[in-house]
């Protein structure tokens, strides 16, 4: 099952968000620091080591902001690359299998107080519950057909597609096979949300029942 580090998901980092923040530093490089270092003359070698430094921070923040711009851009041209080669199903439902991803290792470090470095199969159909129930309530199966994910072992293949496009990791002991009937979509979604059954029927809950009238 996916293998990744918490901060590769995590990070909500909008495309217009990290251009503005690349372009942010990289005027604070144009106006502040390289005109500093070009007084350079004028200050002891202390300074100028530190205005060094400070340039090699900013660059790095602006590289940071790069990796993060690039890793949005990858996922969505992978998403693309999916679809039109598995048509089964829809873009939207690997973005949420994405968050539900996030959802369960927020979930698991809660638990365990520690960085969820893998994910297991089960693990993650657990979560993808969790979180489905919790996004659409009554709605949930009808979102999830919408999608195409009709069973786990549908959850399972589009993990797959995810490791083949190189978003997800996956190791040796990682099998379709860990997807297949962990739990069946009416249990798990439409009766949470069935209304309880009355041992008496045509009697309203809280009223006994008409007794036998006596000749």
């Amino acid at each position: 099952m996916p293998k990744l580090s918490a901060l590769t998901w995590r990070h909500r980092v909008r495309l217009s968000q990290g251009a503005r923040g690349f372009l942010s530093l990289r005027e604070k490089v144009r106006m502040r620091v390289i005109p500093a270092l070009e007084r350079r003359s004028a200050r002891s070698s202390g300074e100028q080591e530190l205005l060094v430094r400070g340039l090699l921070l900013i660059i790095g923040g602006a590289r940071e902001a790069g990796r993060f711009k690039m890793q949005k851009i990858g996922f969505a041209e992978a998403l693309d690359s999916i679809v039109a080669s598995d048509p089964r199903y829809q873009r939207d439902a690997y973005v949420f299998l994405r968050d539900a991803l996030d959802y369960t290792t927020k979930q698991q470090k809660k638990t365990k107080g520690a960085s969820v470095r893998h994910v297991a199969g089960p693990e993650l159909l657990e979560g993808v519950r969790q979180y489905a129930l919790k996004e659409f309530g009554p709605m949930v199966v009808t979102v999830l057909s919408y999608w195409g994910i009709r069973s786990t072992e549908d959850v399972g293949h589009m993990v797959f597609n995810l490791i083949g496009a190189g978003i997800f990791g996956k190791t040796e002991e990682d099998s379709i096979e860990d997807f297949k009937n962990i739990f069946d979509f009416h249990e798990a979604f439409v009766k949470p949300f069935e209304p309880e059954k009355r041992s008496h029927p045509d009697v309203p809950a809280g009223l006994p029942a008409s007794a036998p009238k006596v000749s």
